[in-house]
């Protein structure tokens, strides 16, 4: 009787999702059923259950999918390009950890959460990371390092798309215009077998986030080596965007709010800053390489990967851009970060 009241519940926050994306798709917000399923969860455990949980194994799948579908935009021209811009993806990952690091030791003096927890909780691009690394290091509070990290995330997924096309003049495409009618190229059904292979490896070098990371590099190598790859149809993208926009939603409950309110601001606050830096920054490499400011802000802004490539793909803006100046951060945050504050808080580091 349970296990029916689960598939129910999940049934009517799948319609939720859908209903609330389409009303989103049409009012021409960027990624519409990401945020229909973020809301309909938020919605669902404020005035519903707030034990609601999503499978994680769905999130996993769910990446998967948005992982190839990004990674298919990756192509040689991109990496020539990459080649030119190495100055500026570098100086702009650079930036974005170094301001991180300003806004935790503020928040570290304004309030009751430790300079570690705070460094953990902002950290962009690094969620699962900082989120497993609080969980094995005593010293750290995992529930300020969650909140922290999930609020940045939410706060940066909702306010982007109305960011990029109220204040940076961005349109999004009509559902028609981003309809995989593609007929040139590798079939989109290749994203079985390269995300299959893909993730197989990524999880044994143990790299971050494998379902996502592994399936954007395997079909980018793949897009490289073996010629252009159809984009996936948008029934599933969208099936994609709303399993992640749901397991997005249930991060999050009252009662991890409540524990944490004393630094709201300070997260919120802290999000925002890191946004209009990232809209400085970006007008700068928009103007000095020569490619969209709408590009440039998705490739700075502080959110995730999928969610900010995703934004790109439903605006028409050069994915494989964006891509490239989010994975380089997400790379050297999670290779050196570790390492970094393990040597900073004098604790032996754990291979």
């Amino acid at each position: 009787m349970q296990d029916k009241i689960i598939i129910w519940k999940r049934c009517g926050l799948l319609a939720a999702s859908v209903l609330l994306g389409y009303g989103l798709q049409h009012a021409r917000i960027p990624i519409p059923y990401m945020l229909g399923g973020i809301l309909a969860m938020i919605l669902a455990k404020t005035f519903g259950d707030r034990y609601l949980y999503w499978p994680h194994s769905w999130q996993k799948l769910a990446l998967c999918v948005a992982g190839y579908g990004i990674g298919r935009n990756f192509t040689l021209d991109t990496w020539n390009r990459l080649l030119d811009q190495t100055a500026g993806v570098f100086a702009a990952t650079f930036i974005s950890l170094a301001l991180s690091l300003v806004i935790a030791v503020w928040t570290h003096r304004h309030t009751f959460a430790n300079l570690l927890s705070c460094v953990m909780g902002i950290l962009p691009g690094g969620l699962m990371q900082m989120m497993v690394m609080s969980e094995e290091d005593a010293r750290a509070d995992a529930n300020v390092v969650m909140v922290s990290q999930t609020l940045r995330l939410l706060g940066v997924v909702l306010f982007v798309p109305f960011l990029v096309v109220h204040l940076l003049g961005a349109s999004v495409l009509p559902p028609a215009a981003t309809q995989a009618t593609q007929t040139g190229g590798l079939g989109w059904w290749w994203l079985a077998p390269v995300c299959g292979v893909s993730v197989w490896v990524a999880v044994r070098l143990h790299v971050p986030t494998a379902n996502l990371i592994g399936p954007i590099l395997g079909a980018a190598i793949f897009s490289c080596a073996a010629g252009p790859l159809q984009t996936v149809p948008d029934l599933l993208m969208n099936l994609a965007q709303i399993n992640i926009g749901l397991y997005m939603g249930a991060m999050l409950d009252k009662e991890r709010l409540w524990k944490t309110r004393e630094l709201l601001p300070y997260i919120l606050g802290g999000t925002a800053a890191m946004i209009g830096v990232s809209v400085a920054v970006a007008k700068f490499l928009a103007g000095h390489y020569h490619f969209s400011l709408v590009a440039a802000f998705l490739g700075m802004a502080p959110g995730g990967i999928a969610e900010m490539c995703l934004a790109g793909m439903s605006m028409g803006e050069d994915v494989s851009m964006i891509l490239t100046y989010q994975i380089v951060r997400v790379i050297v945050l999670n290779v050196t970060v570790p390492y970094a504050l393990h040597w900073y808080f004098d604790k032996d580091y754990q291979g």
